[in-house]
């Protein structure tokens, strides 16, 4: 599930800020104006949301503390570096705004880097780094990728593909102000304020094989993508150099929306994954993997069988969807052999499938896949869908747990979840299928 924009602007003071925030619709289950009086009697202190920190003051307050630390001159110009960091919404579309982050740290890498984050930092450490990033931003025409092999946009645009942070200047027409933003899809977003012109000081440093595949203006975007996957390119690599509108045939060029562009991606490698996986022999024993980060567990059971992929996803009570809701809330999907997906899904599938697909594809095996994602309140803000990504694969580091037989590997599972397996069983198309297969064959 995907949580809508949360935006909320200050220009003023934090006491101001607090006085705003009944406009702060936090908790979805609930009127607009049950959430504003809610925020409104905690004012972020007394935790009646549940969470144990406000999210809402956690990033408010580091985007205040971005806007002290970054360089800003008496005419609005501020200096640091690109992690690299580009963001294209698609409030508009096809007319967007575009943001190119901009930080002043010693390690500018670290607050665009996914895979360096996985295991190592805390929500709040996450929130905090997304946070501090200056977003400028200016408004244009998805198309400007068609037209600029050249000038400085075209900078930007390979600013954002360089393996190593860029120096950058940026004219703001006015100060940034700190931006409360939440999306189930992008890591976090920092202070933002309109653009009169950027310069791009340091040449960006390409991969060989990423300028290769921009500078071919015959090549489709499609195919561009699995060729970087192919040489070892980091997803989220491809994902900003796809979003900059640097693949494709040179005419049909254009900026991607952010959260298109990592759906998109995830769809497509997926898709590449799956054709060749079908065509390796079955596992031989049930296999569990398990891992937990962020407040989300995963429990991934691979079944002896043809490839087929169904993620349940439990949301406990209390967490940022689900509110007071007393009951967990489960959302399924799934998809047989052939690969068509039987549901409406969100990007966190694809994420999650293509973590499952890559280690198949590393065991030479194929599978039927139950991925269980339980999330609980320690989850109290989404920061993008890269840690189910990441979650995914770092699973598969581990031996699994190697089981004769369903039951007992069921059995394992139920003990770290916090619902029972009843709910998982009623829930799960593919796992009843196999349940009621297993009753048929004790007849034969």
């Amino acid at each position: 599930m995907s949580l809508g924009l949360i935006i909320f602007n200050v220009k003023t003071t934090t006491q101001n800020l607090l006085s705003r925030l009944e406009i702060a619709a936090w908790f979805n289950n609930m009127p607009v104006k049950v959430h504003a009086k809610l925020c409104v009697q905690c004012k972020g202190v007394r935790r009646l949301c549940g969470k144990p920190l406000c999210p809402i003051l956690l990033r408010f307050r580091a985007s205040v503390r971005a806007i002290s630390k970054v360089r800003i001159s008496g005419d609005n110009i501020i200096f640091g570096s690109t992690p690299p960091t580009l963001i294209v919404g698609e409030g508009g579309y096809p007319e967007v705004n575009i943001y190119t982050g901009i930080v002043s740290d010693k390690d500018p890498k670290l607050y665009d880097n996914p895979e360096a984050w996985w295991g190592r930092l805390s929500l709040e450490k996450i929130i905090e780094l997304r946070s501090s990033l200056i977003l400028p931003r200016r408004r244009c025409r998805v198309s400007i990728a068609k037209l600029s092999s050249t000038g400085n946009f075209y900078e930007v645009q390979l600013a954002s593909a360089s393996r190593k942070p860029v120096d950058t200047e940026a004219k703001l027409l006015k100060k940034p102000y700190p931006i409360l933003r939440f999306d189930g899809l992008i890591a976090p977003l920092g202070p933002t304020a309109p653009l009169e012109r950027i310069r791009i000081i340091d040449n960006p440093s390409l991969d060989r094989v990423v300028e290769k595949v921009i500078n071919d203006y015959d090549l489709k975007a499609k195919k561009g993508v699995r060729i970087l996957y192919s040489k070892g390119v980091s997803i989220y690599d491809i994902i900003r150099v796809f979003s900059a509108g640097l693949l494709g045939k040179i005419r049909k060029r254009k900026l991607v929306p952010t959260r298109w562009a990592i759906t998109a991606v995830d769809s497509m490698l997926c898709d590449m994954l799956v054709k060749k996986v079908r065509n390796y022999p079955s596992i031989n024993n049930f296999l569990v993997y398990n891992v937990t980060y962020l407040g989300n567990h995963f429990e991934i059971l691979l079944i002896p069988g043809v490839y087929s992929f169904e993620l349940l996803e439990i949301w406990l009570p209390r967490t940022v969807w689900t509110g007071s809701i007393l009951k967990p809330i489960v959302i399924e999907n799934y998809e047989l052999w052939d690969g068509k997906i039987r549901r409406d899904i969100d990007g966190g599938y694809y994420a999650l499938k293509l973590g499952v697909l890559e280690n198949l594809y590393s065991l030479r095996r194929q599978a039927l896949v139950i991925a269980i994602r339980e999330i609980g309140t320690e989850y109290y803000a989404p920061v993008g869908n890269w840690h189910i990504r990441e979650s995914a694969r770092k699973m598969f580091n581990k031996k699994p747990e190697k089981f004769s037989g369903l039951k007992e590997a069921l059995a394992a599972i139920g003990k770290r979840l916090s619902v029972g397996l009843e709910t998982v069983i009623e829930n799960s198309v593919l796992l009843r299928n196999v349940l009621r297969q297993e009753k048929i064959t004790k007849y034969m």
